[in-house]
């Protein structure tokens, strides 16, 4: 069981149910007491009807009510609890509220004035009294009821009320019985005069009259009836009318109560006992008023005279109209809960012995346990075994403090029924009864939708909570505030973990944006003003510049009624700055690719250069016929013209060996000097033929670098040669060197058509060209300032490029780190070289004409030559030639280079043959794989006949 104390939509039904449950009960009660006294034409049991339903009231069993005549003096009383003597007079108490016409009360007989009288009435018993008057119509004091209690204290104003209300209701049926007590005395005692009588009748009439009541006298044997003057009144006769005889008083009745009436009648007069009948009488309008009459038998006289009854007709149709009200409240009050579409009413009886049981239960029970009404009044405890086991201590406990402290019953438990598990709600009150019980007045609700709903409810909330504080993306619940129609702030009314990651904000609950971003762009309160005036929700990414230039992703959505706006989003700044880099690095790549179409573009243009002069020189040796200044001059040119082409493709190869990390570099200690007058010696003739003035300025005394002096010497060279091209004819070109501090600088300074300053920052990059006429006309690949930069980066270097706008000339600086120990000489050179004694030769090449170019080299150079076209050539040739060197080329059919090598190295012959491998490869993972393969040496295509003749003179022992 669970005492449920909050105030929820379910239980709050109940709670205003309670009163109403409790103003029927004190319907029921005052209606129950009116019919009562109503019916009553004895003054005696109406005065213990008064007191019994008073002290009811009060909660209490001890009282008197005593009436009082004109003079103030004690007349009838009654009373409960205490024994009271007729002849004592009034306690000092009930004095007093008589002079007063006012309540008395002493909240504490031991503390007061008026302590004494309440001693008087029950030593030691009395700690508190109340004392309220009767007064009758037209004021007058009819008695006091006086009440007693055992415990200090005063009644509560409710109470206070109900007394009143029962005392009122007392006052018209306690003075027509004293009236009707009256009239029966002077009706029996008028035959003792007829001059009393006359003046008694005269009293007696406007004494009926007043209070309402009809005497009359019937003559059994005549059927006349004697009526006072109430009866004009009571039937709407005009005075002077003829008065009813029995028979024509019968015809009046309703049909429907005459057979009963006469009934009672009939058994009266056998019996010669008292007459009493309810019953309708019309009137002469035509409508039906009730009538109560009571009749007595009048004694007999001497001599015998007709038998006569006596008697009073009470309009009792007010009482009926109450008692017909009070059944159809009872009727709807059943109804109301015989339908009670989940839960029952309830009636538990608690008498003054302790014995509790249920009085009424209604049948909405059966839906609920299975059980019939019948069947639980039956067994009262029966209700308790279908409780849970875990709530009925709780059940048993808040009954127990119920009964005990008389206070409202509120408990919600468990309920085991038809195989299923029920809550109910059951609520009651207590409702003293006039015989001194009590009846608590309940309902029971079925709650267990409500209770499942609030569990789902639970449930979803811990749900939502677990969602709220665990998932990724920001959440938060906000105000929109509005100034007339437009939104101009928001209040941050809940944030989840999350939102300070995102938003880098901190303890936003409770503030509104405007604190704690003061700039932020006025769309944000737009877009959430309007969510709020539509209703309908919008996803939108939007920037936030007051919140770090943030980038977020939002969906926001309205919350019920008012302003409020759920939103949930995402920090996408590093995801669009993402997006950004990729967008520039697609770009990027888009623009390698073209500059990649252009570079195989101008390769190809390139490439023919030097091929179209080498062809022409080809044909002009042909037609030269042996004239020897023709074929040597045919002979230089092709010598430049390979060269040059030989010099493209190293530079294209050096870069991508660079790119790859595949360049090695052979350091040695060299003077700067060296460096410079090697570029300076290839880039001459280029410098020269375009008619420029060089100039040349070297920091005085030796400079030593620890660097690669081919790869620098490149570098300086391609620097030269690149001012070359893009100065116009006739040109100045400075070269000026300084050493500063540790650093050596190198500038290239040209006039030439300089470098427009968008072209600045990727000069240096892979096939970059500045698009100019005089470019295209000075040729190149766009390689040489990549392949500068990868050199002297790989020397631990730098290079710039700087140029003050287009037709301004431009200047290129290297910075390199010096040596500072100028101490060690030069490496002396080697000394030259001369022929070397002739060998066998086996050329092998897949190329046809390569082969047959390169044996007719050699055996111009005084070697025996033979050649093979793949793999099996090679061995079958080398196994009949013998030949002491062999020039393998590796890429060829039927069996490649290498695995030819293996197959020779396999023959006890082929173990001492120098083979070198020729071949377009020259990766260093190329050449591992040709010494494993058993190579002495790696050559790459195509190879200068100095270093074909130097290599053969190393070989110079086995071929001699």
């Amino acid at each position: 069981m669970r005492h449920d104390r909050r105030h929820d939509a379910a239980s709050g039904a109940t709670v205003e149910r309670a009163p109403s449950l409790a103003t029927v009960g004190e319907l029921e009660r005052l209606l129950d007491l009116s019919v009562r006294l109503s019916s009553g034409l004895e003054p005696g049991p109406i005065l213990a009807a008064i007191l019994a339903e008073a002290a009811a009231i009060a909660g209490t069993d001890m009282g008197v009510l005593r009436l009082v005549d004109d003079g103030a003096r004690p007349g009838l009383g009654t009373s409960l609890g205490l024994a009271l003597d007729p002849l004592a007079p009034l306690g000092s108490v009930a004095l007093l509220c008589l002079q007063r016409g006012a309540p008395v009360v002493v909240v504490d007989t031991d503390d007061g004035p008026l302590a004494l009288a309440a001693h008087e009435a029950a030593p030691g018993r009395v700690r508190a009294l109340h004392a309220a008057p009767l007064i009758g119509r037209g004021g007058r004091v009819l008695g006091v009821l006086t009440l007693y209690f055992a415990r200090p204290g005063q009644l509560p104003d409710r109470a206070v009320e109900l007394l009143g209300r029962c005392l009122g209701l007392a006052v018209g049926p306690l003075e027509n019985a004293l009236q009707h007590r009256r009239t029966v005395r002077e009706l029996a005692d008028s035959r003792a005069g007829e001059a009393a009588r006359g003046a008694e009748a005269e009293r007696l009439s406007l004494g009926l009259k007043a209070a309402g009541v009809c005497a009359w006298e019937w003559n059994i044997e005549t059927g006349e009836i004697l009526w006072s003057d109430t009866i004009f009144e009571m039937l709407g006769l005009q005075p002077g009318d003829p008065t009813p005889n029995a028979d024509e008083w019968f015809s009046l009745m309703h049909p429907d109560d005459v057979a009963e009436v006469r009934r009672h009648t009939e058994g009266s007069l056998r019996t010669r006992a008292s007459c009493y009948a309810e019953f309708r009488i019309r009137r002469t309008d035509g409508t039906y008023r009730w009538i109560a009459a009571k009749g007595d038998r009048m004694p007999a006289t001497s001599p015998p005279g007709p038998v006569r009854y006596v008697g009073a007709n009470y309009d009792i149709t007010a009482r009926r109209e109450a008692e017909a009200a009070l059944r159809d409240s009872e009727e709807r009050q059943r109804k109301l809960a015989d339908n009670l579409p989940s839960g029952f009413i309830y009636q538990v009886l608690e008498p003054r012995d302790g014995a509790r049981r249920f009085a009424y239960v209604s049948r909405g029970v059966e839906a609920i346990s299975g059980a019939t009404p019948a069947e639980i009044m039956a067994h009262p405890n029966g209700l308790y075994a279908w409780i849970v086991p875990e709530d009925l201590p709780l059940v048993m406990r808040d009954e127990a403090a119920a009964f005990r402290s008389r206070e409202h019953f509120d408990c919600q438990f468990r309920l085991r029924a038809r195989d299923e598990v029920r809550w109910l709600h059951c609520r009651s009150a207590p409702r003293p009864l006039a015989d001194g019980d009590t009846a608590w007045d309940g309902i029971a609700l079925d709650v267990t939708e409500r209770m499942q709903a609030e569990e789902a409810l639970r449930a979803s909330e811990a749900r939502y909570r677990t969602l709220f504080n665990s998932i990724d993306e920001g959440f938060c619940v906000i105000e929109v505030l509005f100034a007339g129609d437009r939104a101009v702030d928001y209040r941050f009314l809940e944030v989840n973990p999350a939102f300070e990651k995102h938003t880098g904000v901190r303890d936003a609950a409770g503030k509104s944006m405007r604190e704690l971003a003061p700039d932020l762009d006025a769309h944000w309160f737009e877009i959430f003003g309007r969510v709020v005036r539509t209703g309908r929700p919008t996803r939108f990414v939007n920037e936030a510049r007051a919140l770090d230039q943030r980038w977020f992703d939002v969906y926001a959505f309205k919350l019920g009624e008012g302003d409020r706006v759920a939103i949930l989003f995402t920090d996408i700044s590093a995801r669009r700055q993402a997006e950004a880099e990729r967008e520039r690095l697609v770009e990027q790549l888009r623009d390698a690719d073209r500059k990649k179409d252009d570079f195989l573009a101008l390769l190809a243009h390139e490439l023919r250069n030097p091929l179209a002069p080498l062809r022409t020189g080809l044909q002009v040796m042909r037609l030269a016929r042996g004239n020897a200044d023709v074929i040597e001059r045919a002979q230089a040119m092709m010598d430049r013209q390979l060269s040059h082409m030989v010099r493209l493709i190293d530079d294209l190869m050096d870069v991508s060996r660079i790119s790859r990390n595949k360049l090695e570099l052979r350091r040695e200690r060299i003077l700067l000097a060296d460096v410079i007058g090697s570029a300076v010696e290839t880039a001459r003739p280029q410098i020269e033929a375009a008619g420029h003035d060089l100039q040349v300025s070297l920091p005085p005394g030796p400079v030593y670098l620890d660097a690669d002096l081919t790869r620098l010497a490149q570098v300086f060279s391609n620097l030269l040669t690149n001012s070359a091209k893009y100065t116009a004819p006739g040109g100045r070109i400075r070269l000026a060197a300084e050493r500063r501090g540790d650093e050596i600088v190198v500038a290239v300074t040209d006039n030439g058509i300089g470098i427009p300053a968008d072209s600045l920052s990727s000069i240096f990059d892979m096939f970059s060209q500045v698009d100019r006429s005089l470019e295209r006309s000075a040729g190149g690949l766009g390689v040489g300032l990549a392949l500068v930069k990868g050199l002297v980066e790989m020397h631990g270097g730098s290079v710039t490029a700087a140029s003050a706008g287009e037709g301004r000339g431009s200047t290129f600086t290297v910075r390199l780190g010096a040596l500072a120990d100028p101490s060690r000489p030069h490496a002396a050179d080697p000394p030259a070289a001369g022929r070397g004694p002739s060998c066998r030769v086996l050329v092998v090449d897949d190329n046809h004409d390569g082969a047959g170019a390169m044996a007719m080299m050699l055996e111009m150079l005084g070697h025996e030559v033979q050649t093979a076209h793949d793999g099996v050539e090679a061995v079958e040739a080398a196994d009949a030639f013998r030949p002491q060197v062999i020039f393998m080329d590796v890429g060829m059919p039927r069996l490649n280079g290498l695995d030819a090598t293996r197959r020779i190295r396999e023959r006890p012959w082929g173990k001492d043959i120098a083979v070198i491998a020729l071949t377009g490869w020259g990766q260093e993972a190329d050449r591992a794989r040709s010494r494993a393969a058993g190579c002495d040496c790696h050559l790459v295509k195509p190879v200068k006949v100095e270093d074909l003749e130097r290599l053969l003179d190393q070989y110079a022992v086995r071929c001699s």
